[in-house]
């Protein structure tokens, strides 16, 4: 899979902590780890996706960098990671694949990467809650439409938001995207930020650049 926006803006938003031990859940490509692994020097990130394929190009991504001795990627789905795994995390990223408007797609792979139904994050959230340490922060990218389900779910199972930005592609656009971090301790009130992409003319804010600048070379 391609880099996308999604996978970029929840790496670049990521609060730097310097967490001990990160865990990425679909990773694809391993690039959110890569950038994990650039703004946390000291953590060791692992990294999981049902995918072979992307498991395999994400280990192969991993050696070429500078951070290869703190990167791992492994084939498996994430609850049966959950069920046989003794590491707690202090730290959990994912770009989930947490839409729920239109189930169907003709190409198999895309499908199962991008659409999920409600059992499905019923089962995400409780593998997570199971994964994280008492302290632990998960981070995920959702859309916006989904946002009021993901959360209540979520609540379900422990955990909390404790800061979400909300992504507008265009600044004279209602947002389109979530970027929401949980804790399993009741944050209240919460943060609750805004990002904008673009101005009205299509040109990158600076705020944005800003964000982007340790990972894209961006134009004005």
């Amino acid at each position: 899979m391609r880099v996308n926006t999604d996978g970029v803006l929840l790496g670049a938003l990521v609060t730097p902590s310097n967490d001990k031990n990160i865990l990425e859940i679909g990773c694809g490509a391993g690039y959110i780890s890569m950038m994990l692994a650039q703004k946390n020097p000291y953590s060791l990130i692992h990294a999981i996706d049902i995918d072979s394929d992307t498991v395999a190009q994400a280990n192969y991504n991993f050696r070429l960098c500078k951070w290869a001795n703190r990167l791992a990627a492994y084939n498996i789905a994430l609850e049966d990671y959950s069920n046989i795994s003794h590491q707690k995390y202090n730290l959990i990223v994912s770009n989930p694949p947490f839409h729920l408007e239109g189930m169907k797609s003709i190409n198999t792979k895309k499908s199962l990467a991008k659409h999920t139904n409600i059992e499905g994050i019923n089962n995400f959230f409780a593998a997570i809650s199971n994964l994280l340490v008492k302290s632990g922060e998960l981070w995920i990218i959702i859309s916006a439409k989904s946002y009021k389900t993901i959360i209540s779910i979520a609540r379900e199972h422990y955990l909390f938001p404790n800061k979400q930005i909300n992504i507008k592609s265009i600044k004279t656009k209602s947002n389109s995207k979530v970027v929401v971090s949980f804790r399993k301790q009741i944050t209240y009130p919460f943060d609750n930020l805004e990002l904008v992409i673009t101005n009205e003319n299509q040109i990158y804010t600076d705020e944005f650049i800003e964000l982007m600048k340790d990972y894209l070379l961006l134009k004005k």
